[in-house]
């Protein structure tokens, strides 16, 4: 069995590689072809949680496994652990254990690449991120990768105090592009062309104003339950028909779905999968669109297939006999 750590994971991901392979996902998922239930979170004290996400394909088995402890922050320790096994698809068979953070932030990220390659416009050289966390740093990295041309990536955060060391560690891995410090979300976006978000805000990290919304690609990530919000309901106006998904169990998670069709600031009829664009089988109507995700186990156990195989034809990661 082959077990990989984070550092081999990170020595290992190809950002496009992976953003094509998300992509692939996408319409696979479109076809139905795999198994998935919901993802099971079961906790003792209603704050901290474990979380499983099994899932099966033709190529790969699979199992996520997460630990969320949302006091971790303040004692200097991760928000989120875990490990992701896989199984041989042919004999079932353990194949190989993954760090889990690692996994969960590079899928992650590649989904958020997916969204900006996919609804960005070609020649963007500004590039947004509200949320200055772990999904935030490989975000921007996705979003660079996702569109080339960007030469500034403007940060903001609530928490301002965590700015200045945020730029330097995401500078340091986007060589080319200056990153810069904004002094409020308005100042983003009046720099930016497209933003990504990865925040567990719950209320509007935006203004609700048509002006400064008007021509941005918003690709949100941060809002994966039902009372968290990213954005406010001014954003569906200007979208019409170009709001996203990257599964339809999305309208049922995040208030950033939720909320607004629930108030008639978003029609059901807008909202379409992020694979109908890359398949083809939609085209943008607007210069403004919106790419919600809230993530599921399918993504996770191909990223980790994607990691696990490439990791085995370099030579990389243990193998140990189970």
């Amino acid at each position: 069995m082959l077990i990989l750590n984070e550092k081999t994971l990170v020595e290992t991901v190809d950002f496009d590689e992976l953003i094509e392979k998300i992509e692939q996902t996408m319409l696979f998922a479109d076809e139905g072809n795999f198994a998935m239930p919901l993802r099971s979170n079961i906790s003792l004290n209603g704050s901290d949680s474990l979380m499983l996400m099994p899932c099966v394909t033709p190529e790969a088995w699979g199992c996520k496994l997460l630990t969320l402890r949302p006091g971790n922050p303040q004692k200097g320790l991760p928000f989120i652990n875990g490990a992701v096994m896989l199984f041989d698809a042919k004999t079932g068979e353990p194949k190989a254990l993954l760090e889990g953070k690692m996994v969960t932030a590079l899928r992650t990220g590649a989904v958020g690449g997916a969204g900006i390659k996919n609804t960005a416009r070609a020649d963007i050289r500004s590039l947004g991120l509200v949320g200055t966390g772990a999904q935030g740093y490989w975000q921007a990295q996705f979003g660079c990768a996702a569109r080339k041309g960007v030469k500034e990536v403007w940060i903001y955060d609530a928490m301002t105090e965590k700015l200045p060391a945020f730029a330097k560690q995401l500078q340091a891995v986007l060589p080319g592009v200056e990153v810069k410090i904004a002094a409020s979300a308005v100042e983003l976006l009046e720099k930016t062309e497209a933003v990504m978000t990865a925040t567990p805000s719950k209320s509007p990290l935006f203004p609700d104003d048509e002006k400064l919304l008007a021509g941005h690609a918003f690709s949100g990530i941060g809002s994966y339950m039902p009372d968290m919000r990213e954005f406010p309901d001014g954003l569906f106006k200007l979208t019409g028909g170009d709001v996203y998904v990257d599964t339809p169990h999305a309208l049922d998670e995040t208030g950033d779905l939720i909320t607004p069709l629930e108030n008639g600031a978003l029609r059901r009829g807008d909202i379409h999968t992020l694979a109908e664009l890359i398949g083809g089988k939609r085209k943008k109507e607007s210069e403004t669109t919106f790419f919600k995700s809230v993530g599921m186990a399918l993504f996770d156990i191909a990223a980790a297939y994607y990691l696990c195989e490439k990791a085995a034809r370099r030579g990389l990661g243990q193998n140990v006999e189970f």
